[in-house]
């Protein structure tokens, strides 16, 4: 999750200096955050790199009797210098100036209220500290707005220096009841960013670092399990769902007037309302006028530490009860799915695929790194025993190394896909043994493989963007590759919405792309290659590359928008995806004898898809629960 507040408080600055947080991503130094405080001024430079993202960012609090009474926000440069003023906060007599290069606006302010950026984690440093000491651990931050605080454990540590006393504490801001969580050490300053792939922590804190690891992930534990006691629906004599229309994702069409009937886990009973017996004892919803949906697939998650409390109930109100986890940290995921199964949080099912990369300084969020044929097979071999379904390759991976992490992974029975490693196209990875591609941008970036490197070493999202406006989506190369993805009946997790900017979701700057000059025509070729993969009979899965999968429902209206058939769209999220996976004997259709994976949806998706939106109830392995609910007690709202 993106780093969040800096603020205007009140802050005690003591003597001058300097510290360099370095910035960690597992365990490999990635950056620093650079805090220098200075009479009466605190800066703060924070540059890392995450692959062909990252932040370069400057900020400056100037400060009058202890209080910030101005900020200015700065890039930082290629060259290390600092650029012009990007934005710059104010505050003279009661009133609050805020400036960028292109707006400027003077208001009224109340000194007992914070006016908040979004920059570093040292921003929430001074919040955390600030409300550390107001009244009941709260402040307000600006219009009907509050920033809580609440210590969960104080205990020492241990670092290079010895035990230092830490406390753990936890942010929430405004009606997010996900809060971020922060350490701060005995002066109250920053000890360490919470668990995550990218981690802020002050020099030494290393050995620390397990044992804080074990400390949030208990009280994610339990958290989640809270959560779950308190959204989670009572059916001791099982869910019957009567008089809804249902969607039968195998023939693609609806069935009106159903009844479907569930027991434990299991679908027991699918039949006309007006025939099939209603259990003595149980728990009735009645659908009259609403659709019965299979419980839907997001095919490109990833799962973190905050999914339990947060990420995974969001995902279950939309109606998605698998996840396919495509790059976490191994315990994260394997706890996640435990937990999940069990049904002691509330959360989709999870499907597992192991995360491998190379060992160049673009590796990505990972400790999977390999360089050996060795290394390769081993992590295969790994992933296969703790129970992965596929494998996923990442940017850097060596292209000699493809086969062997191919064919160690088809022997056992998993499947391949990936990003498309340095060196390689599309064609090649598809030759070789991909069985699917993830992201639609790699076949825009695959025609232009000189410039991924020329004039400097570029990611294929930014070249993607350079040139998707001009490929020719119709012409011969862009249909010699569908007919190689044809040949090969490769699946393609194109996670279009990530790309196509007209969607709104704001995803193709986060992954480090930006915003290509003619993102129209951009998204007349992607919309375009995505009625040309469908009408070529390619497998299309949705996917979102999404914590909280938030973009999901766009996903779906997308397939639409480029002139996919409703049914047709509603089968990719379903049936399509558990026969991929080789789930579809348990999960894809609501059919008796299946896992009990549905939801009710008011509005007939399958004449529109956006109708997916309007979802009430989900049922989750036989496990109510209420949209709603769900979306108030992770404080979600959707857009």
């Amino acid at each position: 999750m993106p780093f969040l507040p800096a603020f205007l408080c009140a802050v005690t600055i003591g003597t001058a200096d300097s510290t360099v947080y370095p910035i960690l991503n597992h365990e490999r130094v990635a950056g620093s955050m650079i805090v220098t405080r200075n009479a009466d001024t605190i800066t703060v430079r924070y540059v890392f790199t995450d692959r062909n993202r990252g932040s370069r960012d400057f900020e400056r609090f100037v400060l009058r009797n202890g209080r910030v009474i101005s900020t200015e926000l700065r890039r930082v440069l290629a060259d290390e210098t600092l650029g012009e003023p990007t934005s710059r906060v104010e505050i003279v007599g009661d009133s609050i100036r805020r400036w960028t290069p292109k707006h400027t606006s003077t208001e009224p302010f109340d000194r007992d209220t914070y006016s908040l950026e979004f920059i570093s984690p040292y921003d929430m440093v001074l919040l955390a500290r600030q409300l550390l000491h107001a009244p009941s651990h709260t402040i307000v931050l600006g219009k009907d707005s509050t920033a809580r605080l609440e210590v969960l454990h104080e205990t020492p540590v241990p670092t290079s220096r010895g035990q230092e006393p830490v406390k753990l504490v936890a942010v929430s801001i405004g009606s997010d009841s996900v809060p971020t969580l922060l350490w701060l050490d005995a002066k109250e300053d920053l000890f360490a960013t919470e668990v995550g792939w990218f981690m802020t922590i002050k020099p030494g804190a290393e050995p620390a670092l397990p044992m804080m690891r074990k400390i949030e992930t208990a009280h994610r534990h339990e958290t989640a399990e809270n959560l779950n006691s308190r959204v989670l629906k009572p059916t001791p004599g099982g869910i019957v769902v009567t008089n809804g229309d249902l969607f039968d994702s195998e023939r693609g069409v609806i069935v009106p007037r159903q009844t479907v009937v569930v027991r434990g886990d299991r679908i027991v009973a699918v039949g006309p309302a007006e025939s099939t017996p209603v259990p003595e004892g149980a728990t009735v919803i009645d659908a009259t006028g609403k659709t019965i949906m299979p419980g839907m697939w997001d095919m490109h998650g990833h799962l973190q530490h905050e999914s339990e409390d947060g990420g995974s109930p969001v995902q279950l109100s939309f109606g998605i009860t698998t996840v396919r986890d495509l790059a976490s940290d191994v315990d994260v995921a394997t706890a996640h799915r435990a937990r999940a199964d069990a049904g002691t949080i509330a959360s989709p099912r999870d499907v597992l695929a192991g995360f491998i990369e190379g060992t160049t300084k673009w590796a990505g969020p990972t400790s999977v790194l390999v360089s050996t044929e060795a290394e390769a097979r081993a992590w295969v071999s790994k992933y296969d025993s703790l129970g992965y379904k596929q494998v996923k390759l990442y940017n850097v991976v060596h292209p000699d190394l493809v086969p062997t992490i191919i064919a160690e992974a088809h022997k056992r029975g998993m499947r391949v896909s990936g990003h498309i490693p340095r060196g390689l196209s599309v064609q090649a990875a598809v030759q070789l043994g991909f069985d699917e591609v993830q992201h639609a941008a790699f076949f825009f970036s695959t025609f232009y493989q000189d410039s991924l490197y020329v004039p400097t070493m570029r990611a294929y999202s930014q070249v993607a963007t350079a040139v998707a406006p001009n490929v020719n989506v119709d012409g011969a190369p862009m249909t010699q590759l569908i007919e190689v993805l044809k040949q090969h009946n490769s699946v393609v997790d194109g996670t279009w919405a990530v790309w196509v900017e007209s969607a709104g979701t704001g995803t193709a700057q986060a992954v480090g792309a930006g915003v290509t000059a003619d993102a129209a025509k951009a998204d007349a070729n992607y919309i375009r290659l995505l009625k040309r993969m469908y009408d070529a009979g390619i497998t299309l899965v949705p996917g979102t590359d999404d914590y909280y999968s938030s973009s999901y429902d766009t996903e779906l209206e997308l397939y639409e928008r480029a002139g996919l058939p409703a049914p047709a769209v509603l089968q990719s999220a379903t049936i399509v995806s558990a026969r991929v996976m080789r789930d579809d004997k348990d999960y894809g259709s609501v059919s008796t004898g299946k896992i009990a994976d549905l939801f009710i949806v008011s509005g007939r998706p399958a004449e529109h898809v956006k109708d997916i939106r309007n979802v009430e109830q989900v049922i989750r392995a036989g496990r109510l629960y209420d949209s709603a609910a769900l979306r108030t007690a992770t404080g979600f709202h959707p857009q």
